[in-house]
């Protein structure tokens, strides 16, 4: 079996500029792609993964063929009976506040301590011992994490083979939960463009992998804007995809049944409100009668900017211009609007 990772630097660069012009992307996201394919393989591969399910905007593209934008950040959700059943935490039980924050504190604890030292372990054990494991211990401006934060950061550094661009960082997040819902899955064979394109270069990259539906998925992050537009100081940075991601799944049938089911549309809300409770937030708003998921304002100008960038590195597929993306998402508010209460 071959590895793209393993090739010759000219293959490397030529199948890597093949599929770039193909999908019309930067040589590196196609770089990155594999990256995110072999390290999931390599996640998956890890102590607690039975109790671990790959979700999140990523999934929605390698799993679901949903979306088409190349991954770049890897969603995990590690189920706390993991906590539960193999380490006898009963904080894991999570029927009470100060258990669910214990719970965050043992979490984190495991994920940058012994997990993260097992996943440096297989990378070298894979032939993929160039890669850096960094866990993020400190946000942007220096200040340490708090203790009980969930989800807990995991970076893979690796080493760049390939032109590259300033959107495309040489750098995988990991985001692992705690904290996420039981939800139905999939189990999806994931693969590489690479391995897709040219499998006689890349014909090991791949794996099995328990993927979470997409039901779920649009809802959160359709709420995860309305709840971000409340904070003092909006995100726009890389946050323009979850406005593409909604708009590429408003027309499927996982929309459609998320839209028609207010038992599960509530049951998400409550789950945000007590595990992944922000001051200031007002989860209520997240009712279809006032969500709003479309930037207005300054807001709506920072998001543009970010989108044409993305599009430019990030989107393989159609590109609307972000004045048709922002009429699609009206009008998907007002499918929620009309939502069977």
């Amino acid at each position: 079996m071959s590895r793209w990772i393993d090739a010759s630097d000219a293959d490397r660069q030529q199948s890597a500029y093949i599929i770039a012009n193909e999908k019309n992307i930067s040589v590196g996201a196609v770089e990155k792609d594999w990256w995110v394919t072999a390290i999931l393989k390599v996640l998956f591969s890890l102590s607690p993964a039975k109790y671990m399910f790959f979700k999140g905007g990523t999934s929605l593209s390698k799993g679901w063929n949903l979306i088409d934008r190349f991954s770049e950040d890897i969603d995990i959700a590690l189920y706390r009976d993991f906590y539960l059943n193999e380490l006898g935490k009963d904080c894991a039980k999570a029927a009470t506040n100060n258990q669910v924050k214990n719970l965050r504190i043992v979490n984190r604890d495991y994920i940058l301590g012994e997990f993260a030292k097992e996943l440096e372990s297989k990378l070298i054990e894979s032939g993929l011992g160039e890669c850096k494991v960094v866990p993020i211990t400190t946000k942007k401006d220096g200040s340490p994490i708090d203790h009980d934060s969930d989800p807990v950061i995991i970076e893979i550094h690796y080493p760049v083979k390939v032109d590259s661009d300033a959107y495309v960082r040489p750098v995988v997040k990991i985001e692992i939960s705690c904290l996420s819902m039981k939800e139905p899955f999939e189990v999806k064979r994931i693969s590489s463009l690479v391995g897709n394109a040219f499998p006689e270069i890349d014909g090991e990259t791949f794996a099995e992998i328990p993927t979470i539906t997409p039901t779920r998925t649009f809802l959160e992050k359709a709420f995860l804007l309305n709840e971000e537009y409340q904070r003092r100081s909006p995100r726009s940075d890389r946050m323009s995809r979850h406005l593409y991601d909604l708009e590429r799944l408003m027309d499927t049938a996982f929309a459609e049944a998320a839209l028609s089911d207010m038992e599960l549309y509530q049951e998400i809300i409550a789950h945000r409100q007590r595990f992944y409770h922000v001051g200031g937030v007002n989860y209520e708003l997240n009712h279809p009668s006032t969500i709003a998921f479309c930037p207005t304002g300054e807001l709506r100008d920072k998001m543009r900017l970010d989108y044409e960038t993305m599009k430019t590195s990030m989107i393989y597929g159609e590109k609307l211009s972000f004045d048709a993306l922002i009429d699609r998402l009206e009008q998907l508010e007002n499918r929620f609007r009309s939502m069977p209460m």
